[in-house]
Formats: C-alpha cells, sequence, structure tokens
C-alpha cells in the first residue's frame, strides 16, 4: 500500500539540478539516505565533507532505524530521524516534521528507492539521485562527491604495514554479492593464519555461522537490520585492532575508523572501492 503511495506521489515530483549558488544561499538541507549499509556510510563520510565546506547552515539526516547509530557515531552534531516507511505513524509524524523545517535544499546521494526522493519533495528544491548521470568507471566516494559538487580527492589509497601483535581481530567474510564474499575455506584458512601468529580473541561478523564449526575459541557476531545491532557491531568494530573483510559495508566503516585493515578484493577494484588516502593492509603481510 505505502509503495503504491509513494509511485502515485512521485508522478508530480519536480527533482532539478541543484547548483553552487543554490548551496551557498540556502539555510536548510535535508539529507535522505535510504540504501544499502555500504553506500550509507559511503554518503556519511563525503556527507561530513560538505557540513565541512558549508557549516553555517541547518542539516537533517533521514535513514532507517538500522543506520542511525552510525549517524550518531560519525556526524554527531547533526539532527537526524530514523523512519520505516511501512510504519503509519511515523509516516504521519515526518510529514509533520518536514512541513513545519521546510528544507531549501535536499539529497538522496546512492539512494533509488521511492522512500528517499519522496522525503525530498517537502524541499524548495530538490535534486533525486535517480536522475544523476555519471560516466564509469568512477571511484564509489566520488560518486557522492560528483552529485553533491565537492572536489575530488586525487591521491589514491595506499599500503601500510601490519603491526606485531593483534589482540582483537573482526573478521566480515560476507558480502551481499555472493561473488565479492570470502569462502568458507579461505575463512578457514584466514582463521587458522590469524590463530596461529597473534592468539588474539576473534570475532566473526557474518550473516550466518556456515563454515566455521569446530571453532570453539571465535566470537560470533550475526548480523540483523536493527538498530540496536547496528549500535552493537560499531562496539564491536571500535574495540578491534584488526579488520579483514571482504569488499562489503564492514570495510567502509573499518577505513573510516581508521582502524587497521585488511581488505580481500575479488571482483572489484581497489581505486574504485575505497575512499581516497585510505591505508590497507596486504594480506600477504600479516
Amino acid at each position: 500500500m505505502i509503495n503504491l503511495f509513494l509511485k502515485f506521489k512521485s508522478k508530480k515530483f519536480n527533482s532539478k539540478n541543484i547548483s553552487l549558488k543554490d548551496i551557498a544561499h540556502s539555510n536548510k538541507i535535508l539529507f535522505s539516505i535510504f540504501t544499502r549499509y555500504g553506500d550509507t556510510l559511503i554518503d556519511l563520510i563525503i556527507i561530513k565533507e560538505f557540513i565541512s565546506k558549508y557549516p553555517n547552515k541547518e542539516y537533517l539526516i533521514m535513514t532507517p532505524p538500522q543506520m542511525e547509530p552510525f549517524v550518531k557515531y560519525f556526524l554527531p552534531n547533526i539532527s537526524s530521524y530514523s523512519i520505516n516507511k511501512r510504519n503509519p505513524w511515523k509516516m504521519f509524524r515526518v510529514n509533520k516534521i518536514l512541513k513545519n523545517w521546510a528544507p531549501d535544499l535536499a539529497f538522496n546521494p546512492w539512494s533509488n528507492g521511492l522512500d528517499s526522493c519522496y522525503f525530498l519533495s517537502y524541499a524548495k528544491k530538490y535534486f533525486c539521485y535517480r536522475d544523476f548521470f555519471f560516466n564509469l568507471p568512477i571511484n564509489h566516494y566520488d560518486v557522492v562527491r560528483k552529485y553533491l559538487q565537492l572536489p575530488f580527492q586525487e591521491s589514491k589509497s595506499h599500503f601500510s604495514r601490519p603491526k606485531n601483535l593483534y589482540k582483537h581481530v573482526l573478521i566480515c567474510p560476507d558480502s551481499t554479492d555472493k561473488e565479492r564474499s570470502i569462502r568458507d575455506d579461505e575463512l578457514i584458512s584466514i582463521i587458522e593464519k590469524i590463530y596461529k601468529k597473534f592468539n588474539p580473541s576473534i570475532t566473526i561478523a557474518s550473516m550466518n555461522k556456515k563454515g566455521i564449526r569446530g571453532y570453539n575459541f571465535l566470537n560470533i557476531f550475526k548480523f540483523q537490520k536493527t538498530q540496536q545491532s547496528s549500535a552493537d557491531f560499531l562496539k564491536v568494530m571500535i574495540n578491534s585492532d584488526l579488520i579483514i573483510s571482504a569488499d562489503s559495508a564492514p570495510l567502509h566503516l573499518a577505513l573510516a575508523l581508521k582502524k587497521d585493515t585488511c581488505a580481500l578484493f575479488k571482483t572489484t577494484k581497489r581505486d574504485l572501492v575505497v575512499n581516497n588516502n585510505s591505508f590497507l593492509i596486504r594480506y600477504d603481510e600479516i
């Protein structure tokens, strides 16, 4: 029912490209972020750059509930509101909030859903991400910079040396794209290598427990699409010394937290995935 309503409303959308002059003369800016975990984290990092460039404005960031812990952590002084579009009371309340707040401009980077663009329509001028075109290949972070008209960072990612000791290691083998995920046999090899070299506390953050039976020394963190799960995972990441991850959302979180990070890329290219000026560790050097 809600999607039918959003489709009906979207026919009246008046999405227009926003100029630098529009941004400079605006007072209130809305960001509506309803997309995948990894894309949301990319958005938050670049929105932080946007706010640094335009600090004297009012901002509001809207996300699903499971993303709010990341907003609160990376942008603690920015107003935010989380909403599930299938909650009628929340939809009624956000309608009132946005009408009263009356944003001047609105953006929804990396978000193609009807809900993300619908919320933009409360602004005086808005530019839906679905109407934004760019030429591939382009770094994922630079996609958002281009959409928000921010300068690119020319320097590429770098490699750094691993430390001699890691007490808490977090391994994130899963991606929503199975071709990017770390296979079970690869995961076992990683576990045995890390355990033999550092004898650390090892946590596996996964969507399931398949492929790691028989290792009683492992801690298991199972992802769930809830606000509490995101808050708990953020704590696990903060308390970890080394993160080994597939090309997935935890990789972007680890780099944003400036953790010692090893990324295992399979179908994607490093310099297109990670933020420029990031530091990674080569797996064969651990």
